[in-house]
Order: C-alpha cells, then sequence, then structure tokens
C-alpha cells in the first residue's frame, strides 16, 4: 500500500475511533510510525485529508445509490440492500458524528455530505415507491415523504445514538440500525413466507449471507 493510502486509511480509522477533532495531523503521523513532514508532503494539513475521504465517501455512495437499482429490489432484497448502505455510511462514521462542526471546519465537506444525504433519502423514495407500485408495500401516499425521513434518520443517525452510555462494537451497531429499519418497514411490507424468519435469524446471527441477491449487486466493490 502506498504511504498516501495508509495515511488515508490510518487517518479515517482514528476519526472514527476519536472523533475528528480530537485527531491531529501529528497524531495520524505518529501512528504511522512516520515524521510530519512526509505526512506533510502527501497532503498539506489535515484539511486536505478530510476534503479527500468525504470525496471518496460520495463516489463510494453514489455506486450504491445509482438510479437504476431502486426499481430492482423486491420485498426480499430491501434489508440485505439497506445493510450494504449501512456498511458504506459506518465505514465514514465520523462524518455523521458532528455534522455542525463538520459545517464549521470544513464547509465544503460538509456541501458534499449533505450532497450524499440528498441522494440517499432520494434513493430511499424511489424503493418505496416502487416497493408500493409493486403491491410488497402498503403506504398511504402522503406518508411515504414521512417514512422516508425517518429512514434517512436511522440510517445516519443510529450510529450516534449508539455512542450514548452503550458498548456497542462496529458489527453489532450496524445490526441494531437494521434492526430499527426493520421494525418501521415491516408491518407494511408483505414479504414471502419464511422470509422474515431467515431475516431474523440473519440479524440474531450478524449474518445476511443468505439472502444476497445478485441480480442488482453485480459490480459492486
Amino acid at each position: 500500500m502506498k504511504t498516501a493510502d495508509k495515511i488515508l486509511y490510518t487517518a479515517l480509522s482514528l476519526f472514527n475511533e476519536h472523533g475528528e477533532n480530537s485527531v491531529t495531523s501529528v497524531d495520524i503521523a505518529m501512528e504511522l510510525d512516520i515524521s510530519p513532514g512526509n505526512l506533510y508532503y502527501h497532503y498539506k494539513g489535515k484539511e486536505v485529508i478530510v476534503e479527500r475521504l468525504i470525496s471518496i465517501h460520495k463516489n463510494q455512495m453514489l455506486h450504491v445509490l445509482r438510479s437504476d437499482i431502486a426499481g430492482r429490489i423486491s420485498a426480499e432484497d430491501v434489508f440485505y440492500y439497506f445493510y450494504m448502505i449501512i456498511e458504506k455510511l459506518h465505514l465514514f462514521e465520523f462524518l455523521y458524528r458532528s455534522p455542525a462542526d463538520l459545517a464549521e471546519k470544513y464547509p465544503h465537506a460538509h456541501k458534499v455530505r449533505n450532497q450524499v444525504v440528498s441522494a440517499l433519502e432520494k434513493q430511499i423514495s424511489n424503493v418505496l415507491h416502487a416497493l408500493k407500485s409493486s403491491g410488497s408495500l402498503t403506504l398511504e401516499k402522503a406518508e411515504l415523504p414521512l417514512l422516508t425521513e425517518l429512514l434517512t434518520l436511522v440510517l445516519t443517525q443510529s450510529f450516534q445514538y449508539d455512542q450514548l452510555g452503550r458498548s456497542l462494537d462496529g458489527e453489532s451497531q450496524r445490526y441494531h440500525c437494521l434492526s430499527l429499519l426493520m421494525m418501521s418497514l415491516l408491518p407494511r411490507l408483505t414479504l414471502p413466507e419464511g422470509t422474515l424468519a431467515e431475516l431474523n435469524q440473519g440479524i440474531a446471527r450478524h449474518s445476511l449471507a443468505n439472502l444476497k441477491h445478485t441480480e442488482w449487486t453485480d459490480g459492486e466493490d
């Protein structure tokens, strides 16, 4: 791995663990056992690192939020798809921990983050609309924007909530988020017999491997 990539990987890990505000460029250099000057050679300060990380996050999210996917997700697929989104968001957890601080210190990064959230909200709306049109989701027209907003909030804010006096590891946080989404959707969703039991077992075991559908996940890294 190139030094520039190691710096990004290490910075991301430290930001997620301690929060961006608590990590300095020197901390990143020390963690990598390189000189601050070497780090500065690749990235002219922490702001450049943050900008690069959010650019990577945006590209990853826009790939998984492609518009052509929404109409191909069935009721059986939807929770696996949401888990894919959860994984992408959790990988860059620090960007969603303190949005106000991010906006003040990194206005451009905050703008990009908002673009990602807007794309996420639009995709959720499209998925729900497609499920409703197929008869898999019972939902009044006026309820769609509210449910979309609720699911977006759960996806982007549940990790922050889990930090309040909880001791969940990363995997448990991701499956907790998925459980909250299930509680919001299941009363309205028509699932084939046996699928609900498989979902519950998958969450209990922290494994959704048996639910994966490749029709719309082909090409996903």
